[in-house]
């Protein structure tokens, strides 16, 4: 997974906050963590022939008046499989797992301008962009905008 992180950073370096250099889910320690339990976090991976195309992380927030929260983090398909689904059924492996987590009401994530179909992704998984913003990332003399989306787990919940 962690070459497909580094993939990921090098090659959309302006649709993730963190770079190859700062990234701590390039640490062996924080994959450990985030499978070893998976009532607080998850990886998901979608694999071709037995390689790594897409992946996305999930995490519960820890505190206490945020536990109703999960963020989505890190999602990057190869160009090769975009536009194949396989972006899809990630967020929806994602999403399925937020459920399974007691008290879980929505699901949080971020997206650059950069990255137009992740955000079109988002919308038609549900989420609703909350706020935009200016200027949020910074690469090589580039800054770009960020946008806030949230999904309603529940759909009786109005956001």
């Amino acid at each position: 997974m962690q070459a497909l992180r580094r993939e990921a950073l090098a090659s959309d370096p302006l649709a993730f906050g963190a770079t190859v250099e700062d990234d701590p889910a390039l640490d062996p320690a924080f994959a450990i963590r985030s499978l070893s339990d998976p009532s607080s976090a998850a990886i998901f991976a979608a694999f071709v022939s037995r390689a790594a195309v897409g992946m996305v992380g999930l995490a519960r927030m820890p505190r206490e008046k945020v536990k109703h929260r999960a963020l989505v983090w890190g999602m990057f398909v190869q160009p090769a499989y975009r536009g194949r689904g396989v972006g899809a059924a990630l967020l929806d492996a994602a999403l399925d797992h937020a459920r399974s987590w007691s008290g879980v009401r929505q699901v949080h994530l971020s997206v650059t301008a950069s990255a137009p179909g992740a955000r079109r992704l988002y919308e038609r998984a549900g989420f609703v962009v909350w706020g935009r913003e200016p200027r949020a990332l910074g690469w090589n003399g580039t800054l770009i905008d960020e946008y806030h989306l949230v999904l309603a787990l529940d759909p009786r919940d109005v956001v």
